[in-house]
């Protein structure tokens, strides 16, 4: 498995907030095993019926069945095959092989990440995208920002660094 570095509290909320709001275009979550805990208010989801898939790779958060089971036969091995299949359940542009293929390798100087930040600067959604296809990244992407909140595109080791530095925070 790649190296992945768990999102911070505020991110996975956020997120989860963005699908269970029936205008926005987020439908899918995913947590990894080390953000399990992270959860919404007891009511939050009163208005909609939602879905729970946990996998050895993390759990899926979704109000669409289709999403629910698409995750739940995923296919593990390749790894590849399962980032392609997250790449479509998440609504990326680009899945994560295509990029490093397209980046030859290079994720770290040539790739990108597009996140939709909400007002308090939360991730409600990201996407990592090869040179070529940042333009239409980005205007996906920006579908995705709220009221208030900005879109921001940075390297992944800077994602990383973002990351790291709030889950020490605790935030």
């Amino acid at each position: 498995m790649s190296l992945v570095v768990p999102e911070p509290e505020g991110d996975i909320r956020a997120q989860l907030r963005a699908v269970i709001d029936p205008k926005h275009p987020k439908r899918a979550c995913f947590a990894t095993r080390e953000n399990y805990g992270i959860a919404l208010p007891p009511d939050a989801c009163d208005e909609v019926e939602t879905y729970t898939e946990k996998r050895r790779e993390g759990c899926l958060f979704t109000i669409d069945e289709a999403l629910a089971k698409a995750f739940r036969i995923a296919p593990a091995e390749p790894e590849a095959a399962f980032d392609k299949a997250m790449a479509e359940i998440l609504g990326y542009p680009e899945a994560k092989p295509d990029v490093l293929l397209a980046c030859q390798g290079r994720l770290f100087t040539l790739a990108r990440v597009v996140q939709a930040r909400d007002t308090q600067d939360w991730v409600v959604h990201e996407a990592m995208t090869s040179p070529a296809m940042l333009g239409y990244t980005t205007e996906e992407l920006q579908k995705h920002v709220p009221s208030g909140g900005r879109l921001v595109v940075s390297t992944p080791a800077d994602v990383i660094r973002r990351r790291l530095a709030l889950r020490e925070a605790g935030k």
